[in-house]
């Protein structure tokens, strides 16, 4: 697998929710099975992400590039959720068939990661490095199944393409299997996902309501936000 297809800061892709009140207490984003997701992992990662965010939107070399684009502190933590709640599900996936994965791609990736890793504040290093760690070897260990199975199909050279659809398969019917409970606030759908449903109780009337609930909110209502609720 090519180091660069290996995600772990997917925010863009996630909804944003307005944060509401939360059926569950303490410190419970998820529970996976048996596996708590703590909402510390989740806000730990958020606050990486954010920050990485942030300075890349104060390089110049990234201004050259076309900018940063600049996301709810909301939408990032939704993403974040997702990221944690799927390796949770990759690590539970690999400890029951007992999958194995390229230790030298992980080597690489990590690698190249470690530039991210070495922006962060000192006391956040090593939690931040296992975090990306455990998300990318789950997403290496799903990706061998993958590849095994579309062989056992006398597909030798599949195109990425084929890759992901194989994994995205194995990902989605494994979910099925596992109970997940997802904290309210996030509006989670029926299989777990984060920022698919509305967690209010009430309707979105206003604009503001509106922008909040979008899955791609306005660039000009997302730079009105206070600099606290946004990233980058």
């Amino acid at each position: 697998m090519k180091a660069h297809r290996l995600v772990l800061l997917a925010a863009a892709g996630a909804s944003l929710m307005v944060l509401s009140g939360c059926a569950q207490s303490g410190n419970v984003a998820a529970r996976i099975g048996d596996t708590t997701l703590p909402t510390s992992d989740v806000d730990f990662l958020t606050r990486m992400q954010c920050e990485t965010l942030d300075r890349a939107a104060k390089d110049p070399s990234q201004s050259a590039q076309g900018g940063v684009q600049t996301v709810p502190l909301a939408q990032v933590r939704v993403g974040m959720l997702n990221t944690l709640v799927d390796s949770e599900l990759n690590r539970q996936l690999a400890k029951e068939k007992d999958l194995t994965y390229d230790k030298d791609t992980l080597n690489r990736v990590m690698e190249q990661f470690e530039q991210v890793i070495k922006q962060a504040p000192a006391d956040d290093r090593d939690r931040f490095r296992d975090m990306v760690e455990d998300v990318y070897r789950g997403q290496l260990e799903v990706y061998t199944l993958a590849q095994a199975d579309l062989a056992d199909e006398g597909v030798d050279n599949p195109t990425q393409d084929q890759v992901d659809q194989a994994v995205a398969k194995i990902q989605a019917d494994f979910r099925k299997t596992v109970d997940i409970d997802v904290n309210p606030q996030y509006g989670a759908d029926a299989e777990g996902v984060a920022g698919k449903a509305d967690p209010s109780l009430s309707l979105a009337v206003s604009s503001d309501a509106k922008q909040a609930r979008s899955r791609q909110p306005e660039s000009t209502w997302v730079a009105k936000l206070p600099a606290d609720q946004r990233c980058g």
